[in-house]
């Protein structure tokens, strides 16, 4: 055989041999946010226990932290399952989500972070990395989709699944054991971003005033834009829960009062108002005041989109007002706050 077709061959058995390797590497370890994967474990654990209607809460970390469905519960009279994850993950996983738990009379609440709205359909390089290994299972592997990772894919990423199988994991049993320990506590000790800092109805409850520990980048969270992608894709879920007896409901995220984005003037109102119409247009459920949800820079943990228990506790006052159509009582969640607190210091 001659030179030139020995490299012939070769080149064929690799060009085979490379998109074989890396179907079989996808749902193994390469860099990524892999503490999300126990985290929406006994997120979905609790999900899957509820039958009776229920309130979903489907964003990213702006509802991670700063919720706290022990409150909501209470204040709307219906369990409340708190799926929010990361801002990263694409619009796509967390329509996938609401369908896979939304039944009859349940209501999916999006505080969606303003990036969604401008969401696109093509995969991130956060995208790639994270549901190429632990977020694999979540994907449905069409030969489209395969093909759209594969080509933005790269070496180094595919050496890296094939060499390292196991995901950083924590046994299910120790996962569920943790977070039930956080919720007789009712406010847990922050040990990172993991489900060792979270209760079992999915929130990440942290009874501290870092903004002097942390420096907080204030941002103008957004100027407005909404893309036809995440108009389509919204208005889809909305008609696929329609059909099932569910609701969808989108408000507004937390956000962090400051220069580049108050509220409280008409420029930053209006453009909030402009989102609005554009979703409502499009015949999108849009409830509450933006401004409602905007609080002081005291309120927050670790950046502009995560609140503390204090700010979680007004912040589930101001969301049951609006969904119950009345005013705030300011007093409620203080009292809220005083009672998880000393729940807290029960040894």
């Amino acid at each position: 055989m001659t030179r030139i077709a020995l490299f012939f061959r070769s080149t064929v058995l690799m060009l085979i041999a490379i998109p074989l390797f890396w179907v079989a590497s996808l749902g193994r370890y390469e860099r990524a946010e892999h503490w999300l994967s126990d985290v929406y474990f006994a997120k979905e654990h609790r999900a899957s226990e509820i039958d009776k209607p229920k309130l979903l809460v489907i964003a990213g970390s702006n509802a991670l932290f700063g919720f706290d469905s022990y409150t909501l519960e209470s204040l709307m009279g219906r369990p409340v399952v708190n799926l929010a994850g990361h801002a990263a993950l694409p619009l796509n996983f967390h329509i996938q989500m609401a369908l896979k738990y939304a039944k009859p009379d349940d209501i999916v609440l999006m505080p969606l972070e303003f990036a969604y709205y401008a969401s696109t359909p093509s995969p991130t390089s956060w995208d790639i990395a994270n549901f190429s290994s632990w977020g694999a299972r979540y994907v449905d592997w069409t030969l489209q989709r395969m093909l759209e990772y594969f080509r933005h894919s790269d070496f180094t990423s595919l050496l890296s699944r094939i060499l390292v199988r196991r995901i950083p994991s924590d046994p299910q049993g120790k996962v569920l054991a943790t977070v039930e320990a956080n919720s007789a506590h009712e406010i847990a000790v922050w040990h990172g971003y993991s489900y060792s800092s979270m209760n079992a109805r999915g929130d990440i409850l942290i009874d501290m005033d870092t903004t002097s520990l942390w420096p907080i980048v204030e941002s103008g969270y957004t100027n407005g834009s909404v893309t036809t992608y995440a108009i389509e894709r919204l208005t889809w879920l909305q008609n696929q829960l329609k059909s099932r007896g569910a609701a969808l409901k989108l408000t507004w995220p937390v956000t962090m009062r400051s220069p580049q984005f108050d509220l409280r003037e008409e420029k930053y109102r209006s453009i909030i108002e402009e989102l609005r119409g554009k979703l409502e247009a499009a015949g999108l459920d849009v409830i509450c005041d933006a401004a409602a949800f905007q609080f002081n820079r005291s309120l927050f943990f670790d950046n502009s989109y995560h609140m503390n228990a204090e700010g979680a506790e007004r912040r589930m006052e101001a969301l049951a007002a609006c969904m119950q159509q009345r005013s705030i009582d300011h007093n409620a969640s203080r009292k809220t706050l005083e009672e998880r607190r000393q729940q807290a210091a029960i040894p």
